[in-house]
């Protein structure tokens, strides 16, 4: 078997000692991301939030037993793109995992990457995907196939594009070389450019050194990653919100924690998911504010709305396109894609294109 669940220091070890007369069992858990925690904001909250409140709340309820918590980010045990299989393997117990990297393993994950230009509201983006994850158990199952479990998942604010060059119309693209991660190399089809697959890690050096001429990110990422510095035009284009990334863990793991303690995992894990959601819908517009600021010399433009709309039309329907290579490979993509619309619609969004009924 290809992946196995691997028992090492990683993987939810149990000590044992003598504690007032009674055995009590100190349990260590490793979380993993390959991302740092200053870059985004849900993940700081796994830090902020996640464990000290899995800790307060097994002090509160009087358990002998205690969970011990190892923290490795920035890829320093798992890379970005190897979290998922990091996980279902058991090198870390619990893993921040970007959904977006993953449209092959986790294609229905990625309903809001096909669906652009819908809305920037973070905490409506991930309650219609909430939705779809209590109405299909497709959505679950995923998850079962890499043995883990998805304690809660969140969205990210609206992706702009930052770039080396003024973009005010979507003919300026013509020819150029963009770069951005997984399922958002859609969004660059039919504007002219050549796309190039990479990740937040590498934009400001690949920029900066002209192996591409721009890259499509987050707000919220933009002072702490230093993005104006290599991509000085910062283009307002609102591709809109995402559901972005999931907090999972190893089935096994959790299996081997006391009752008590596997209920205030799964606990504060749907909390975080609601806690990080509120700490991205801030960030976005303080990444913004704070970005003009500090990047004194860098350009900041809003894309006017018809341009919007031209390059919202001159992409195939890449939400159609989606959910009928979900459909082939025996997933519910075109009742995802609706039930997803729908569920944006019912929150009072409005798309520049309706793609799941042209």
């Amino acid at each position: 078997m290809k992946h196995l669940v691997l028992k090492t220091a990683a993987a939810a070890l149990l000590t044992a000692s003598v504690a007032t007369g009674a055995l009590a069992a100190n349990f260590r858990l490793t979380i993993a991301a390959g991302q740092v925690p200053r870059a985004l904001p849900n993940l700081e909250e796994v830090q902020k939030f996640f464990v000290p409140e899995i800790e307060k709340r097994i002090k509160a309820a009087g358990l002998k037993d205690t969970v011990e918590f190892r923290q490795a980010y920035a890829g320093t045990l798992l890379k970005p793109r190897a979290v998922l299989l990091g996980v279902q393997d058991g090198i870390a117990d619990i893993g921040y995992e970007p959904t977006v990297f993953h449209p092959d393993k986790l294609p229905l994950e990625q309903v809001s990457f096909a669906t652009p230009f819908c809305t920037s509201d973070v905490l409506k983006v991930t309650k219609a995907i909430d939705l779809l994850h209590e109405k299909f158990p497709a959505m679950k199952a995923q998850y079962d196939k890499y043995n883990v479990i998805r304690l809660a998942g969140g969205s990210f604010d609206s992706y702009e594009f930052f770039s080396s060059f003024p973009l005010t119309k979507v003919e300026d693209l013509k020819g150029r070389k963009i770069g951005s991660t997984g399922a958002i190399l859609q969004w660059l089809r039919g504007v002219g450019v050549t796309s190039i697959d990479s990740n937040m890690m590498e934009y400001y050096n690949s920029t900066k050194t002209g192996v591409y001429d721009g890259f499509i990110v987050f707000n919220s990422a933009a002072t702490a990653m230093k993005y104006p510095e290599a991509a000085p035009y910062v283009t307002q284009v609102r591709f809109g919100a995402a559901y972005a990334a999931a907090l999972i863990i190893n089935k096994n793991s959790l299996a081997r924690l006391p009752k008590e303690i596997q209920q205030i995992i799964l606990d504060v894990g749907r909390e975080w998911g609601a806690v990080g959601d509120k700490a991205y819908e801030a960030a976005g517009v303080k990444g913004l504010a704070d970005a003009k600021a500090q990047f004194k010399e860098a350009k900041f433009t809003d894309f006017p709305d018809a341009e919007r709309v031209k390059w919202a039309r001159a992409m195939p329907n890449i939400g159609k396109e989606w959910a009928q290579r979900a459909d082939k490979d025996g997933l519910p993509g075109t009742q995802v894609l609706s039930a997803y619309l729908d569920a944006l619609r019912g929150q009072g969004e409005k798309c520049l294109r309706d793609w799941d009924k042209e």
